[in-house]
């Protein structure tokens, strides 16, 4: 135990001895994150609010006043007479955005839906562009209206009204808020959560084993009276402790930048949702993650020769945690299923969202902590055959 609390202390005294790395690996990924995603939610924010307040540029021809008068009561929009505009140039103001919709009624429109037994039927064409935020926005306002427009009229040519009436609709809508900030926290966090452990345990595991490879210092490591195991267990018990700090400093940021990205009203999230036993579990998720993901990333850092070998090695398996995160992400429901929680990351993952949205089991939540430190376990006896290994160790 004392020679892994020499190693141990050892790493943790050359980071903290360093102001560089301390700025970077503990003030700067929090610092970052909360700029960033302040801005993105500052921008959302913004874009919303300037759609409702846009007023709809619409040009149109022999529209009803029935129809104009409900727009007008529903929206702000600005109308504009299109009966003597070329087509062409009706078409490429709106594709340049100027208009955000042209509305082309047939002429005696009115006339001939009235005339419906002996007319044929009047032609209505919309032009909008699906590639502008407001022209789309106004079509799909304006398609509403006509809607309830062509629905009025079919029941007024009925004999008998009340016969088109099959049900009375009363349409009442729940909201259990509690579950939709947990919905969004759990869309986000724990592809957030991995990412920042593995950006953590990238920021300082490749020079801690093959920066001092390339230095040449894990020479005078060796050649101490310590047991390559406690060495191989001093490096993942510091490089684990700095990793979850610097992964901390992260959430913190998103923490503190959720009200802005996710247009909270309040100044804080409402972070009271969660009870002390789900704060825990997240915690011993994180624990048992971390060195994991240490354990990982010491395997490659101790194979390669180079601080930038192992920074390249590690990137593969850096992007396929994003792509694993993003597929919870986006809407993925929590799997319930026992071995789905031995899958190295995803269980984690699986795990993070179910404890979001409180849908876990306890069970779950052992297996996936299990099998995390049981893949530590095989990383660290790899790690501790690969300090044995003469060749790999002084590979340069």
């Amino acid at each position: 135990m004392r020679d892994i609390w020499t190693v141990f202390r050892k790493e943790i005294y050359r980071v903290f001895s360093d102001k560089r790395l301390i700025l970077s690996i503990f003030i700067l990924p929090g610092l970052s994150i909360f700029l960033i995603y302040s801005l993105m939610g500052t921008f959302l924010g913004d874009m919303e609010e300037d759609l409702e307040s846009h007023e709809s540029v619409i040009y149109e021809s022999n529209m009803p006043s029935a129809l104009r008068s409900e727009i007008n009561s529903e929206y702000s929009v600005e109308f504009h007479d299109a009966t003597d505009v070329n087509r062409e140039i009706l078409e490429d103001n709106v594709l340049e955005g100027e208009y955000d919709l042209v509305i082309l009624f047939e002429e005696n429109f009115e006339s001939k839906i009235a005339n419906y037994e002996t007319e044929e039927a009047p032609d209505l064409e919309i032009i909008f562009n699906e590639g502008e935020q407001n022209s789309t926005r106004a079509y799909n306002q304006v398609s509403a209206i006509l809607n309830n427009y062509q629905q009025s009229i079919i029941q007024n040519r009925l004999d008998n009204p009340e016969d088109y009436l099959v049900y009375n609709l009363n349409a009442v809508q729940l909201v259990d808020e509690q579950n939709v900030l947990a919905e969004g926290i759990a869309s986000l966090m724990p592809m957030l959560i991995i990412i920042f452990l593995f950006t953590g345990a990238m920021s300082i595991g490749p020079d801690a084993i093959a920066g001092e490879k390339e230095r040449g210092t894990i020479a005078t490591l060796l050649v101490r009276p310590i047991r390559r195991r406690s060495i191989a267990l001093g490096k993942v018990a510091s490089l684990s402790l700095l990793a979850l700090l610097s992964a901390l400093s992260s959430f913190v940021g998103i923490i503190l930048s959720l009200p802005k990205l996710m247009q909270m009203d309040d100044n804080m999230p409402d972070v009271s949702i969660y009870t002390f036993q789900d704060y825990f579990a997240i915690l011993l998720v994180l624990l048992t993650t971390v060195i994991f993901v240490v354990g990982l990333v010491s395997i490659i850092s101790a194979y390669a020769k180079t601080i930038k070998e192992a920074s390249m090695l590690i990137m593969p398996v850096y992007f396929l945690a994003i792509i694993v995160g993003m597929m919870n992400s986006f809407g993925a429901d929590v799997n319930h299923e026992m071995w789905v929680h031995l899958i190295p990351i995803y269980g984690q993952i699986n795990i993070l969202a179910g404890v979001l949205t409180f849908d876990y089991t306890i069970a779950n939540l052992l297996v996936t902590m299990a099998s995390s430190l049981i893949y530590t376990l095989g990383f660290v006896i790899l790690l501790n055959a690969m300090f044995n290994s003469e060749k790999i160790m002084f590979s340069r």
